[in-house]
């Protein structure tokens, strides 16, 4: 009877075991990059961190510890849009420490270290988010029904579980952000962070402020914004933008199909930018259509892919394209740590998730926290016409601050960067940036400019 009991509480045992990983959070410490030439100049974490009441979700998150002072440095939080893309995206093409090679021949693409990482001035940790999104997976098949207000609960979630995770960090200041449609559920997320901390809830959380690139406010302002912005950048004619405001009565979104007038109008002016690249207006319209090989397609430029020729060269899409190649090698799945069995083909954006968008506006969460003592950094490109800057600097308007310092040009190595201005109310500072030449992503196409932003604005320094 012992004898078999004995046997019973070893098989419970080691299901423990073998389960142990799926169930809890966990932390690695990478020191080689497979691609990277020797071990990596800097501190890297992988880990799962479990999410919901069951924690069936688990989020994959990279920590990359900041070359500078990682134990008084800020944590910055980051969360990249879509929504459904992941995390290397940023890792990779955005504020990482390192940077796809795009003269890479062969199976594994190169690594080269970015000179403008973030990660030189601040704790950065990269996440999945939500769950399908790059590396995160659900153990059950309704753990990957998600949605805006899932999205909240779960980063609110995994952020109070990562500190208890890595108690060495919780004195360090820390701030959230994210770009694109991260944003939308960036601003919400800021107010549980905010309440909670006011709250006392534990662990303890010393919460600063927020950061927003390029952000998805007001579904309605943001699409509404591009008929101006298109007019303001010779996009359009003047003839045609007084017909289309006229007609459309300053509606662009909600076009009433019997008023004739305006979808005429509206159809002119679609016709007018459906061959303008929306991420940048000044770069070629390109793009990169998968096949089973996950290589170019050299059609017609028409189609806005490659010319036969290969004089007509897509380097943005060639790098996403090379971020999935090396994600997809399974010598970088051991070093990044990816549990076996969880996840298939790594896609750098999935649009097949199953995602609820609950939210459409979060201007009145805006409004709410300028009733807080937080800072809140909010740029644009200004070259953008997926979010146009006119749309931000309407909601910023609507807020009704104060303004602080006026409308001034900030600079980069003796070079106009771009312009800034700074609102207050109270304690509550909103600075907002505009980066002079960038497209949707500024610290893509900016990243110098970017990062000498960044790291002025986290020394509470002029930027």
């Amino acid at each position: 009877m012992i004898h078999a009991m004995g046997w019973r509480w070893w098989g419970v045992i080691l299901v423990l075991l073998l389960l142990a990983p799926f169930m809890a959070s966990s932390r690695s410490i990478i020191k080689n990059l497979p691609g990277f030439s020797g071990d990596l100049p800097f501190k890297l974490e992988s880990g799962y961190i479990g999410v919901g009441e069951e924690e069936e979700v688990q989020l994959f998150y990279l920590f990359v510890e900041s070359q500078r002072n990682p134990l008084k440095d800020p944590i910055l939080l980051w969360f990249v849009g879509g929504p459904g893309c992941s995390a290397l995206s940023a890792f990779f093409l955005e504020n990482g420490p390192v940077t796809i090679d795009r003269n890479s021949r062969g199976i594994l693409p190169k690594l080269l270290l970015n000179p403008y990482a973030w990660t030189q001035v601040l704790n950065v940790i990269y996440i999945d988010l939500p769950v399908g999104t790059g590396f995160s997976y659900s153990q059950t098949q309704q753990g990957y029904h998600s949605s805006d207000i899932l999205w909240i609960e779960n980063a609110y979630d995994f952020l109070q579980k990562w500190f208890i995770d890595y108690p060495e960090f919780v004195s360090n200041i820390l701030y959230v952000g994210g770009g694109s449609y991260s944003a939308m559920p960036t601003v919400p997320l800021v107010k549980n962070v905010y309440e909670g901390c006011k709250a006392g809830s534990k662990p303890f959380i010393n919460f600063k402020g927020f950061v927003l690139a390029s952000p998805v406010t007001d579904t309605f302002l943001d699409s509404n914004s591009k008929v101006e912005y298109a007019h303001c950048l010779s996009l359009i004619s003047d003839e045609l933008y007084e017909s289309i405001k006229a007609s459309c009565n300053g509606n662009y979104v909600n076009i009433n199909p019997y008023n004739k007038k305006c979808v005429i109008d509206y159809e002119a002016y679609s016709q007018l930018i459906q061959y303008i690249n929306e991420l940048q207006i000044l770069e070629p319209l390109c793009d990169i259509i998968p096949n089973d090989n996950r290589r170019i397609l050299f059609e017609d430029s028409s189609d806005g892919i490659v010319q036969n020729d290969s004089t007509f060269w897509c380097p943005r899409g060639y790098d996403v394209m090379l971020v999935e190649q090396w994600a997809n090698n399974q010598d970088v799945r051991k070093a990044l740590q990816i549990r076996e069995g969880t996840k298939g083909e790594f896609l750098r954006c999935n649009r097949s998730l199953s995602y609820k968008y609950d939210l459409k506006s979060v201007v009145d969460y805006h409004r709410n926290l300028t009733e807080t003592n937080l800072q809140f950094l909010v740029y644009s490109a200004d070259l953008d016409l997926v979010i146009p800057y006119i749309g931000t600097q309407a909601w910023i308007k609507s807020l009704n601050l104060k303004i602080k310092d006026p409308w001034r040009a900030w600079f980069v190595d003796g070079q106009v960067a771009g312009y800034t201005q700074i609102y207050k109310k109270h304690n509550y500072f909103l600075t907002y940036v505009a980066v002079k030449g960038a497209g949707h992503v500024a610290h893509e196409y900016k990243p110098k400019e970017v990062f000498q932003m960044i790291e002025r604005w986290f020394s509470y320094a002029p930027i």
